[in-house]
């Protein structure tokens, strides 16, 4: 699908093309939304450029994402999508910036996309000119992830709050077990986004240089550099944020290993005391449970309960122990 847009007067005018139509008057972007190849030659012939596939796009070395063609700038970057599913992903997305209009390919829909569109549709200045619709797009995609940064954020609060905070009022050790379980799980789901979100600042963090580049060798406007270095800096304190909290995650995940070895000590300890207390009881019956004619205490009274004490005192004995060196 092909889809133009071109500012006019307080609007911001949408048209969707087909093969075959011709370039709109004033269109500053034309956004190509998983296109079929007629769809690519005819954005070819109307711009004189060259689409890259599919393939090209989800390329990873940098001079197959960033490079250019005469006065066209092909940029590909990472964008994050699905982002509030338990299944977030990252897709390429690849801008071409030329003169006469700005072009992007991708085969998804983030939500940056369609914040962008919705904001330029109220204020059409946004869309002013190729230049200042890609900084306003790549603006957007950093506002998504920040937003989702900030996400992850609160989840990796509450998830210290579950890790440190004190077992809840009538909840069992079994209980307690299954929660730090379960919050290993959701710190691998946390990491995973977070990971996502720094493959995807990378990449954009390389796109912005690149195109400031560009924008300096070809005298481009004032406000489109002065745009690119403030979005240069937002990335930048993105991908520290993004460090702190994976440095963060991985701090969570070692606590709540160690707090799940710490429950796991606890019962193999159990086991141990169990075992410590009940083997004397054991020794003494295993010895007067000898078939020898030689045992004089067979034949004694008070043998049998004599036997009977002695398990018990040697049975509470090192309980007693164990309790008095608070190791129960």
């Amino acid at each position: 699908m092909i889809t133009a847009y071109l500012p006019q007067g307080s609007l911001l005018q949408k048209v969707d093309l087909t093969p075959g139509d011709a370039l709109p008057e004033g269109a500053v972007w034309l956004d190509l939304m998983e296109p079929t190849p007629a769809e690519e030659k005819a954005v070819e012939g109307l711009l004189g450029l060259d689409m890259p596939t599919r393939e090209e796009m989800q390329e990873i070395e940098i001079s197959s994402r960033l490079y250019r063609e005469g006065d066209v700038s092909y940029m590909t970057a990472s964008v994050l999508f699905h982002s509030e599913t338990p299944l977030p992903q990252t897709t390429p997305i690849t801008f071409i910036r030329s003169h006469r209009a700005l072009v992007t390919l991708r085969y998804a829909d983030p939500q940056a996309f369609r914040s962008f569109v919705s904001r330029a549709q109220r204020t059409p200045s946004l869309c002013a000119s190729p230049d200042a619709t890609l900084c306003g797009l790549l603006d957007a995609i950093i506002d998504r992830a920040a937003d989702v940064l900030e996400m992850t954020g609160r989840d990796l609060d509450e998830t210290s709050r579950t890790v440190f905070g004190h077992r809840r009022d009538g909840q069992t050790a079994e209980q307690s077990d299954t929660d730090l379980e379960a919050t290993v799980r959701r710190l691998g789901r946390i990491e995973d986004l977070n990971s996502r979100i720094r493959d995807s600042l990378v990449t954009l963090n390389r796109l912005v240089a690149f195109l400031s580049l560009n924008l300096a060798e070809q005298r481009g406007t004032k406000e489109s550099r002065q745009w690119l270095k403030t979005l240069s800096r937002d990335v930048q304190s993105l991908s520290e944020q993004s460090a702190f909290m994976a440095h963060k995650g991985n701090f969570l995940l070692d606590a709540t290993l160690g707090l799940i070895n710490i429950q796991q000590t606890k019962i193999i300890k159990i086991f141990s005391v169990a075992a410590t207390v009940f083997l004397p009881p054991t020794l003494i019956a295993s010895i007067y449970g000898m078939n020898f004619h030689s045992m004089p205490e067979l034949d004694w009274t008070f043998g049998y309960p004599m036997a009977i004490l002695m398990m018990i005192m040697s049975a509470v004995l090192p309980y007693w122990w164990f309790k008095r060196k608070g190791w129960l």
